[in-house]
């Protein structure tokens, strides 16, 4: 017989003493950081990314979730569950036809004129935005008349944000539906079996898709703290004017980013389709202007042609690749890495299961299966990238890891004796 954990008689009440007294924390830690307590009108501030709200946030999440569970019970949670489609179509058709940009900032707009202004009939619209609603994103404040609320206008004021959700809701939900036919097919990829070629070559013969598909990574990252361990966890100002090489670096918006906060850094952003760095390059401030972040179409898995540099950036690179192919993609840089050089894999480390929340935990098995879905790949654990660097040359090893609440992990490798 198996065992549950021993609960308390009264589980629903205590898990309504853990929300109330969690939340109380969090109010604390706005209070602390000075950010004002969030609601849902447009003004609202943004909540912090600091290392103890993200832990009282997963923690309420976990509580919260288990309370709604047995609150909801299994029936009516997995009914929810299984239409959950049925929300993103509503907002796959709010962001194709350009909803939430043409819904005005601080103003009403009647169903009619924002019909009228994306192209869409009154009553799907309609249909569309009460869907919304039920999640505070946009409100009716009087019959056919809506407004913007938090949740809403932080994808009208952020394109980046916008296509993020866009490729999601195209090209990934199209891909997600095509996984266990994939499966029984043995594709590649649930992308490869719905869209007839790997996810890459996809996005090179559709360049307007794959621009979208750049200036989404930066929406993604803006979504969490997705790069503060690449701020944080290397001493770039120790290196002086040696180069840095951001290896598949897209749209080179890290790398541009890095640039403006550290003046010294001359970086080299390196892709295999230059539609993911058109836009970037041409930009006429900054860095890039500067000369400072320079972009140039490489592919990865030949080798390596910039040596001498301090600094070799793997970015969220590995996820997207089979083991025999990352293997392939370090082999190629090992020729010109040196016993000084760091050759930096920032991307997810897996825990093990049951080691986080179950909030956190459940982001980063999203994310695992989205990079089966898309690409036939995987997120790995720390194990797993140690056994891919011995594979590709036993002298590579790991210094040093980075891994902060809510963020990517950074794994320091450089070229030892042996």
């Amino acid at each position: 017989m198996i065992k549950m954990a021993p609960q308390s008689e009264n589980q629903m009440l205590d898990l309504a003493r853990s929300i109330l007294s969690i939340t109380g924390d969090i109010v604390k830690e706005l209070e602390t950081t000075g950010v004002p307590v969030p609601h849902f009108a447009p003004e609202s501030s943004d909540v912090p990314i600091t290392d103890s709200y993200i832990r009282l946030r997963n923690s309420l999440n976990d509580a919260a979730g288990d309370l709604l569970l047995l609150v909801n019970g299994p029936q009516a949670h997995t009914r929810q569950l299984l239409a959950s489609h049925h929300d993103l179509a509503a907002y796959q058709i709010a962001f194709a036809y350009g909803v939430f940009a043409a819904v005005p900032e601080g103003s009403p707009i009647t169903i009619t004129k924002l019909a009228q202004s994306v192209g869409l009939p009154d009553d799907i619209l309609r249909r569309v935005l009460y869907v919304l609603c039920t999640q505070r994103v946009f409100e009716e404040i009087e019959k056919d008349v809506f407004v913007h609320t938090h949740g809403s206008v932080v994808f009208a004021r952020d394109p980046q944000l916008r296509a993020a959700a866009e490729y999601q809701l195209e090209e990934f939900l199209k891909a997600a539906g095509s996984a266990t036919t994939a499966l029984r097919n043995g594709s590649q990829s649930p992308f490869h079996e719905a869209f007839g070629m790997p996810l890459f070559q996809y996005y090179t013969e559709n360049p307007n898709l794959g621009a979208r598909f750049a200036s989404a990574m930066a929406g993604i990252a803006k979504l969490d703290r997705q790069t503060s361990e690449i701020w944080n966890g290397y001493s770039w100002s120790d290196l002086g004017d040696k180069q840095v090489v951001d290896i598949g670096g897209g749209s080179g918006h890290v790398s541009i980013a890095l640039a403006d906060k550290y003046p010294n850094l001359n970086i080299t952003v390196q892709d295999g389709n230059p539609a993911m760095f058109a836009h970037t390059s041409k930009q006429e401030s900054g860095p890039v202007k500067e000369g400072r972040v320079k972009f140039i179409q490489h592919n990865f898995f030949n080798p390596q042609p910039i040596k001498g540099a301090g600094v070799y950036l793997l970015r969220q690179i590995t996820h997207n690749w089979s083991d025999a192919d990352c293997v392939k993609i370090l082999r190629a840089i090992v020729p010109v890495l040196e016993p000084s050089t760091s050759l930096l894999i920032n991307d997810t480390i897996m825990p093990e299961h049951g080691a986080r929340t179950r909030y956190e935990e459940r982001s980063l098995r999203q994310v695992d299966m989205m990079m089966f879905v898309a690409l036939g790949a995987k997120q790995r654990t720390l194990q797993d990238f140690r056994n891919l660097l011995h594979a590709a040359d036993p002298r590579l090893q790991v210094c040093r890891t980075i891994h902060a609440e809510g963020s990517m992990g950074l794994i320091e490798v450089q070229l030892g004796n042996r």
